[in-house]
């Protein structure tokens, strides 16, 4: 895959993780700078993928990859703004339809001979990517408004804190799969994937980027528990450092080996 479109998937995936997390805050009074926030955070990755893929990529303004980008921007006003209820959720859904069309368009049009479960796998593997990356970050930034806002409800970083849980597990269960599915394809390059170098980032990839954060998650449930927002926003922090490591060994992993891992 072209470096250029690995880029664009990669800053796709990590937009579709703030979208999908934002979707499990839609109540907290956390105010409009918030939601502006973590909108943003979505959006300028989304833009950074299309510049580098106009720019110097593969990808046209008539590619569906773009198209489907574009509805993310289109739909910024409204997922970031100060609207509320249905019109915010349409947008939010629309937004994240947008990230899992335009990843899956990338990786069909750089993965030969893939079949149509092969590429719904790698897909969904990718995404799930993102989500880890996604929820753990917001669920960070979440944890620092408790700092502007005392009164605020713990149930609403304890959901964030199931959501990257569930994440993790869901990435961990997808690699695995990902390993089973795609087995002749990760044997037959130079490096094979169960030679010493291929084991060492991808083992790199699972403990570091999944693992360890699924560790740190229960460090904070327990933090949230005793009604210690702080240290569990600490906690998020290394996590979200681990996680983003494990999510750029992942994006290493695809370009060595032609499949998300």
């Amino acid at each position: 895959m072209p470096w250029s479109d690995l880029a664009f998937q990669f800053c796709m995936e990590l937009a579709f993780g703030v979208l999908f997390a934002l979707a499990f805050v839609p109540k907290a009074p956390v105010g409009t700078l918030f939601y502006r926030v973590m909108g943003t955070a979505a959006l300028v990755p989304v833009l950074a993928g299309l510049g580098i893929s106009l720019k110097v990529g593969t990808l046209s303004l008539t590619h569906p990859a773009v198209l489907a980008a574009a509805l993310v921007v289109l739909a910024y006003p409204l997922y970031s703004g100060p609207v509320r209820g249905r019109r915010w959720g349409a947008a939010l859904v629309l937004a994240l339809l947008g990230c899992v069309l335009a990843v899956g368009f990338t990786i069909r049009a750089n993965a030969e001979g893939l079949g149509a479960v092969q590429l719904l796998l790698a897909t969904t593997t990718a995404l799930a990517t993102g989500a880890v990356a996604g929820s753990v970050g917001l669920a960070m930034v979440l944890g620092h408004w408790y700092l502007t806002v005392p009164n605020l409800k713990l149930e609403h970083l304890q959901r964030l804190n199931r959501v990257t849980i569930a994440t993790m597990v869901v990435s961990i269960v997808l690699v695995g799969l990902s390993l089973l599915v795609f087995d002749e394809t990760l044997n037959a390059a130079e490096l094979p994937l169960f030679g010493a170098t291929g084991l060492f980032y991808l083992g790199t990839r699972v403990t570091v980027g999944l693992a360890f954060p699924l560790l740190f998650a229960a460090m904070t449930a327990s933090s949230i528990k005793a009604r210690n927002t702080r240290s569990a926003t600490g906690i998020l922090y290394a996590s979200t450092v681990l996680v983003l490591i494990g999510t750029a060994v992942s994006v290493s992993l695809q370009d060595s080996y032609g499949v998300p891992l």
